[in-house]
């Protein structure tokens, strides 16, 4: 069984205020949106650990959910980019954390966040989420 980013989707796209979250292939492509802001899911590595069992193999698998927040860069006063990403990045944490996606045995969890790309024209966040169930 694989993670699947379809409930995330659906999940995050239920919120009012934000704009509507899509899936990409890795977090190139996710930076590679022309609209600003953008909030982009790729999914991550994929941690494994193998338990054994009396008569067979149990696995943990940990797989990472990357949420990819992107906003414009203005040359406004600082302090202004962190609210629009707080914004942005608030009601998804919300949703997110503690939320049991189906399949999973493990609510959400929050990693990290960090910035991920700053270029000229936008600024690219991610918020590393994890979960674990039983393969």
């Amino acid at each position: 069984m694989l993670l699947r980013l379809t409930p995330f989707v659906e999940r995050l796209n239920a919120l009012e205020g934000i704009p509507k979250v899509q899936m990409a292939a890795d977090v190139e492509a996710a930076q590679s949106t022309k609209v600003l802001p953008s909030l982009m899911l790729v999914l991550g590595r994929d941690n494994l650990d193998h338990v054994d069992m009396n008569n067979g193999a149990e696995h943990w698998v940990k797989p990472e959910i990357l949420l990819v927040s992107g906003i414009q860069r203005r040359n406004l006063p600082l302090g202004n980019t962190d609210d629009e990403l707080a914004n942005l990045r608030d009601p998804t944490l919300d949703s997110l954390i503690n939320w049991i996606p189906p399949g999973c045995d493990i609510p959400i969890k929050w990693k990290r966040g960090q910035i991920l790309a700053l270029k000229s024209h936008a600024l690219f966040w991610v918020d590393v989420f994890t979960t674990e169930y039983r393969w």
